[in-house]
């Protein structure tokens, strides 16, 4: 309930870039404390920004920094995780790389290999990165590419990838908690990864240590659908016990 009257609030702020706490209370039909309550969630989770009388919708680069911004920020962690990933590939593996940096950073390190692999991805910037090495066959989705992320989206990418199958596939997130899942923030990506996901017979989350225990917009991969979480250092005992639980396999450095 709570969610889905936060995603509510989304999609008015998106459409009319503010609106007021009067405003939002008579188009919800809550009381003003659930208002006030459910802002304060969505701006902790830095989905909208508050302002005098209201909130306003949050530009892309208050919610997400470009691409290249984003490759600097815990990079030495993304690598450890590229390089821990690195141990999971065979030869002749079909895998699916999301259009995040994490993966971006991996692709890099794919491109170092001798092995023959098939990579299909979502990210311009990725496939010119693994074309370099003649041993792997990539595939880069057909859609709209939209030149904040560099990443291949939209209706078009998720029918295109509906065709393919996978062995594994290897995604980032916003967030991920044991008790719930994978988060996301951006509904497009969320799209063409969720395709991949069940067609994968493994699921590898690369999360830096940063992401684990956060949430955000919208749940993807139930913590009971992942076979693995790469990331840099273990995490806190509670989330590590509950992840075990869930028969998620942890790799840290």
């Amino acid at each position: 309930m709570k969610e889905e009257r936060l995603r509510e609030i989304l999609d008015i702020v998106n459409k009319q870039g503010f609106i007021s706490m009067k405003d939002l209370q008579e188009q919800l039909g809550v009381s003003m404390i659930t208002v006030r309550r459910d802002v304060a969630e969505l701006v902790r989770r830095n989905l909208v920004k508050k302002v005098h009388g209201g909130i306003r919708k949050i530009n892309y680069f208050e919610m997400e920094s470009d691409f290249s911004k984003r490759l600097l920020i815990n990079r030495e962690a993304k690598m450890k995780i590229a390089q821990l990933a690195l141990q999971f590939l065979e030869e002749n593996d079909i895998i699916f790389l999301d259009a995040s940096t994490t993966a971006h950073i991996f692709a890099k390190e794919i491109a170092n290999l001798q092995k023959s692999l098939y990579v299909i991805t979502n990210n311009l910037l990725t496939a010119m990165e693994l074309v370099k090495n003649p041993n792997l066959n990539v595939v880069l989705l057909t859609g709209k590419v939209n030149p904040e992320n560099f990443a291949v989206e939209g209706s078009l990418t998720i029918e295109c990838g509906k065709k393919f199958s996978v062995k594994k596939a290897f995604v980032s997130c916003r967030g991920i908690t044991a008790e719930e899942g994978t988060y996301e923030i951006n509904t497009m990506e969320m799209g063409i990864k969720g395709v991949f996901v069940e067609r994968a017979e493994e699921i590898y989350v690369l999360a830096d240590s940063s992401k684990i225990g956060k949430r955000s917009l919208a749940l993807l991969i139930p913590t009971e659908d992942v076979d693995y979480l790469i990331t840099e250092k273990r995490p806190l005992d509670d989330q590590y016990k509950m992840f075990q639980e869930k028969g998620v396999k942890i790799v840290y450095q």
